[in-house]
């Protein structure tokens, strides 16, 4: 099967598994915390991958002489910057966190689309102007000032992932390792040196809900029972999962003891429902999409192609480590939903505009290489 065909059908099979999974972890929230009709978030994920489908449709047709151009890394920038501004500015608050935007009734989570936009402005810079010093110069100061803005939200997972895409890229743009451990050494005492002023002069930033994420090394500690409860309650219904499960639907903890069971804590409800095996065919859909959009990037002919797609692996793989280590208790919760999986239309949405990306990355390379064989 070609890399794009397979890419798109685990991408189906991943919205498939996702509306399933969805209706069944909401379906009582839905009714006794919204008052709302059971199937109201399996309509909406439902519509979400409607729009998602579309986005990807679209992005897999855009032609990349597009990022040639220097309007285009204009736009992209500012679009990025601007949503970051906005939503500091604007934004909806909940939760301690600024992290929402509304436009026209829309509500949605511009750090989705800032994902996306961070590696498309990354891969253009480097596909207009090669990989010089004055380029890795401007790459690394716009990654700090993005992180820096998503970090005021306050929303450290998302500022994690987009530090990890930024490394991503700026591997594969070829710089030397020497010139990289310098960058990695600058970074770190830059980041020491804030976590110290920000401590110093704003000590109200490390608050008892931010340091109750640390619960996850004692959970069952007395002193930390209400900051470990969601952990908790999550481990009640892995363990009660056990190999094959409680069957679809038949979980317990989705009942008022999960706060959030449709969303960032989804993978343990498959986990009580449906056992090991369960686990295991999630983890294995969205690997396999990570690991074709990494073939894709292999094979490439195109730095462009090249970038975003190794971008999105990134960006799907380190979501899918820290939703996983979070509710597992390996590292702290963030709060960032599994992707592909958890319910969320902008998250959705701008997955499934990524992939359209890497499908026309697959796209070129199969032009290119029947271009080759006629040549031969």
């Amino acid at each position: 099967m070609r890399a794009g065909r397979l890419l798109f059908v685990t991408y189906l099979l991943l919205a498939v598994w996702s509306l399933l999974l969805v209706y069944s972890t909401s379906y009582g929230v839905a009714i006794m915390r919204y008052k709302v009709d059971p199937s109201y978030f399996f309509n909406r994920q439902l519509l979400f991958y409607g729009l998602g489908l579309l986005g990807l449709l679209i992005c897999s047709r855009i032609n990349v002489k597009l990022f040639y151009q220097r309007v285009t890394l204009r736009i992209l920038s500012l679009c990025l910057l601007g949503l970051l501004v906005l939503v500091l500015v604007t934004g909806n608050a909940a939760n301690n966190a600024q992290r929402w935007l509304s436009i026209f009734g829309v509500t949605f989570q511009p750090t989705e689309t800032v994902k996306l936009l961070l590696i498309l402005v990354i891969a253009t810079v480097f596909l207009r102007k090669g990989c010089g010093v004055r380029v890795q110069h401007w790459v690394l100061g716009f990654l700090f000032l993005t992180i820096a803005l998503v970090f005021l939200q306050p929303d450290l997972g998302t500022a994690l992932i987009l530090g990890v895409i930024g490394v991503a890229l700026f591997l594969t743009s070829g710089v030397g390792l020497s010139r990289l451990v310098r960058v990695f050494i600058w970074a770190f005492g830059l980041i020491i040196l804030v976590a110290t002023l920000i401590y110093f002069f704003h000590p109200d930033f490390f608050s008892a809900a931010k340091l109750g994420r640390f619960a996850f090394l004692d959970p069952f500690n007395l002193e930390n029972l209400d900051a470990s409860y969601q952990l908790r309650n999550g481990y009640y219904a892995i363990g009660s999962g056990g190999v094959f499960g409680t069957g679809l639907g038949g979980s317990i903890q989705k009942l008022g003891y999960l706060p959030e069971p449709h969303t960032d804590f989804i993978m343990t409800v498959i986990a009580e429902e449906l056992g090991v095996f369960g686990v295991i065919w999630t983890i294995f859909l969205l690997m396999l999409l990570s690991f074709t959009a990494l073939y894709i990037a292999v094979c490439s002919h195109f730095i462009f192609d090249s970038m975003v797609c190794i971008g999105v692996a990134a960006w799907i793989s380190v979501q899918m480590f820290l939703n996983l280590g979070g509710v597992s208790g390996i590292i702290p919760l963030t709060g960032v939903p599994l992707p592909f999986i958890s319910y969320g239309g902008s998250s959705v949405v701008m997955l499934s505009c990524a992939v359209g990306f890497v499908m026309a990355a697959a796209r070129r390379n199969l032009l290119a290489k029947s271009r080759e064989v006629v040549y031969l």
